[in-house]
């Protein structure tokens, strides 16, 4: 039983877009979905040369040469993986899910040069994760038609000014697909 899911979204440095939820592939057992409850944003600032703003899972901010400007807030990305199951079966089930975060390595964007990296999760065993680096995340005990596991995406934008300004949307596929569906 296998589903497949791609989903992209932006991390945000100073403007936030709204991403709609994905549903691609259906398997014959169920439904898997990813829906973003909120986006990675990296707030309002200011860069003179070169600095970095790291933003954690649990939301905490560290700057290196930037100067914090009133505006937008920085924060975590939030998402939820959903597996609907088909059927009334409510019969204890586990499924576990692959999902793989990236980013492309650089963005050139109104004489401002950024990158993602160190990208952090709040799921357990996967504090920091590697660009295209897979993750596994288990729903266990499933026993209702949909189970969720909610999580949190931080990282670390690296940027470099050389002219000018810009707002800087960086785009990060989340793909996911399920890999096991075990009955309890």
């Amino acid at each position: 039983m296998r589903s497949v899911v791609h989903f992209s979204l932006c991390a945000l440095a100073i403007l936030g877009l709204a991403i709609p939820s994905v549903t691609l592939a259906q398997p014959r057992s169920g439904d898997l979905r990813l829906r973003t409850d909120g986006e990675l944003k990296f707030g309002t600032f200011m860069v003179f040369g070169s600095g970095a703003r790291s933003v954690s899972a649990s939301g905490a901010v560290v700057d290196q040469s930037i100067v914090a400007l009133e505006g937008t807030k920085a924060r975590p990305g939030q998402f939820t993986v959903e597996y609907e199951r088909k059927g009334a079966n409510t019969r204890a089930l586990t499924v576990t899910i692959e999902l793989v975060i990236s980013a492309p390595a650089q963005i050139r964007q109104g004489g401002v040069d950024a990158r993602l990296s160190q990208f952090e999760t709040d799921l357990p065993g996967y504090s920091r994760i590697s660009n295209g680096q897979s993750v596994r995340v288990e729903l266990p005990n499933c026993r209702s038609k949909t189970c969720t596991r909610s999580f949190n995406i931080g990282a670390r934008l690296d940027v470099t000014r050389n002219y000018g300004g810009a707002d800087i949307a960086i785009p990060i596929d989340l793909d996911g697909r399920v890999v096991s569906v075990d009955w309890s």
